[in-house]
């Protein structure tokens, strides 16, 4: 298939779940690269708490080394105000005028909840939305929401899928339903442990955690702990 992936988030911090993500999506869409853009921003998040934007993406380029089709993408980082992705993507399509619209990646909540985002419904202008479950009854969550918010798309009855759908969006664009293998890791949990001291080996590559370490004092200011272990 060819084409670039976008992997969005606040990654505060990146770890291995982020990473294998990248990579499964990228092997199963036959995708060129995929670009890790951390937010620079967060317009519904609170800032508290979260690592500087430079020092997220040295923690970034630490854990996709050695994955050549894994880049880390400081878009966000260049513009002002509020990290809106729709704001992203369309200067992301300003600055590869005449390339295909990249993948943009997404989990079910936040797919199912595109019509609370800023211009949330216009993104398949913009981009092709991949949405990788975590399991349960996203397939569900994937059909339901597309036939809310893009009425006609899909008929009336239609089974739930259980692996790989793409679905042509009326007024144009595409949504995926994309069942890859995840590590079951998230950020709440890399911040918890390192409050309690916690060893986070196996969890961070060993050049991630040598760039939390040297940062060890800033870290724990603004996760408001102890330096672990």
């Amino acid at each position: 298939m060819g084409g670039i992936g976008i992997l969005g988030g606040t990654f505060n911090p990146v770890h291995n779940g982020h990473v294998r993500h990248a990579v499964e999506v990228a092997e199963a869409l036959g995708l060129e690269r995929v670009a890790l853009m951390p937010c620079a921003t967060p317009p519904h998040k609170e800032s508290a708490g979260l690592l500087p934007f430079a020092l997220r993406v040295e923690l970034l380029r630490a854990a996709v080394k050695g994955i050549p089709f894994l880049k880390v993408e400081t878009l966000e980082g260049e513009l002002s105000g509020p990290s809106y992705t729709w704001r992203t993507l369309n200067e992301w399509a300003r600055r590869h005028e005449g390339e295909p619209l990249p993948y943009f990646m997404m989990g079910a909540e936040a797919f199912a909840a595109l019509d609370t985002w800023n211009h949330g419904l216009k993104l398949p202008q913009v981009a092709h939305l991949v949405m990788v479950p975590r399991g349960g009854d996203d397939g569900s969550v994937f059909h339901e929401s597309i036939r809310s918010f893009w009425p006609g798309s899909l008929p009336e009855v239609c089974d739930v899928p259980l692996g790989r759908e793409t679905v042509e969006l009326a007024g144009g664009g595409r949504c995926t339903f994309l069942p890859v293998p995840r590590l079951d890791i998230s950020s709440t949990f890399i911040r918890a442990r390192w409050r309690s001291g916690r060893s986070l080996a196996a969890l961070m590559s060993a050049e991630e955690l040598a760039v939390l370490h040297a940062h060890a004092e800033e870290v724990s200011a603004c996760w408001a702990t102890a330096r672990p272990r």
